[in-house]
């Protein structure tokens, strides 16, 4: 069987839903539905409880899941074998999200190499993206914002942060020192990237306070929503340790919203002395530079 299958098996465990499991592996529901149906015709028997909202592992699947999970860590630690040997395991690859100089990480690794003399690599992406470089060894080690639950990926937690109303100088709530909400209704927001999480974070809050945003502009680039914003186009939500443009009013909101920025590694694959090395700084050093 191909690994593919496996990985999608997998999928469908973690997500325990045939839509959300498609979504995450981009592809229709019905490639899904059809591989699952290869894994089971493969296994000679039925591997999964289906009803209306959602599917679960029966005896049998939770027997085939066991050993899915060992077939998995052993294609991770070959995986990484050959990259330590072919690589000659100079130094690690550190993945990061766009932000990282707002939540010191930059300030961390540079305190990191100056301590151990080990070299890195950075790569920066979505918190998404970051996840699958992970999965597919792309990374060592990723500083990711609200990671999902992944039974592979091991989570350390280090930045809290809160959402803050981001709003132009002269807007009729700059002055408030406190705010709802639903005191936003009526306003046009520039957010995040469409379907990113700092997005669907947005618009699930909002629509918990009784109106859905309307949104009129969506960027990656944080400096120019705060740039628009500060020009009067809107206003925004945005995570208060990345809302510092001087040109803006932040005001705290009424709801407690946070997220937490963790560093994440894949716990299957096999730990080299560089990767070692950087988690035992991290856990060492970490509350000097984040914040919980």
């Amino acid at each position: 069987m191909e690994l593919k299958y496996l990985d999608t098996f997998l999928t469908l465990v973690d997500s325990k839903s045939f839509t959300e499991a498609a979504d995450k592996l981009f592809i229709s529901q019905s490639s899904l539905s059809k591989r699952i149906q290869v894994i089971e015709h493969t296994a000679g028997c039925k591997l999964f409880t289906r009803n209306t909202r959602n599917v679960e592992l029966n005896y049998y699947g939770q027997l085939y899941f066991n050993y899915a999970k060992q077939i998995k860590a052993l294609e991770s630690a070959c995986d990484q074998e050959l990259q330590s040997v072919t690589s000659g395991a100079q130094g690690i690859t550190i993945g990061a999200i766009p932000s990282m100089n707002e939540y010191h990480i930059t300030a961390l690794l540079a305190k990191f190499m100056s301590e151990t003399g080990i070299h890195f690599r950075i790569k920066t992406a979505t918190s998404g993206k970051l996840e699958r470089m992970l999965h597919d060894h792309q990374c060592d080690v990723a500083f990711i914002k609200a990671p999902g639950n992944d039974y592979i990926l091991k989570q350390l937690p280090y930045f809290k942060d809160h959402l803050v109303a981001v709003l132009p100088p002269k807007h009729r709530l700059a002055s408030a020192k406190q705010i709802h909400l639903r005191d936003l209704a009526n306003e046009n927001f520039l957010l995040e990237p469409e379907n990113s999480r700092p997005y669907n974070l947005v618009v699930k809050n909002c629509e918990q306070a009784g109106f859905t945003p309307n949104i009129t502009y969506t960027d990656g680039h944080i400096d120019n929503i705060m740039s628009l914003v500060s020009q009067g186009l809107g206003c925004s939500l945005l995570m208060q340790q990345i809302a510092t443009d001087d040109q803006i009013v932040q005001i705290p909101l009424a709801e407690v919203i946070t997220t937490t920025v963790s560093l994440c590694y894949d716990s299957a694959t096999r730990m080299n002395n560089e990767k070692a090395a950087f988690l035992r700084f991290f856990k060492n050093h970490h509350t000097e530079f984040g914040q919980l």
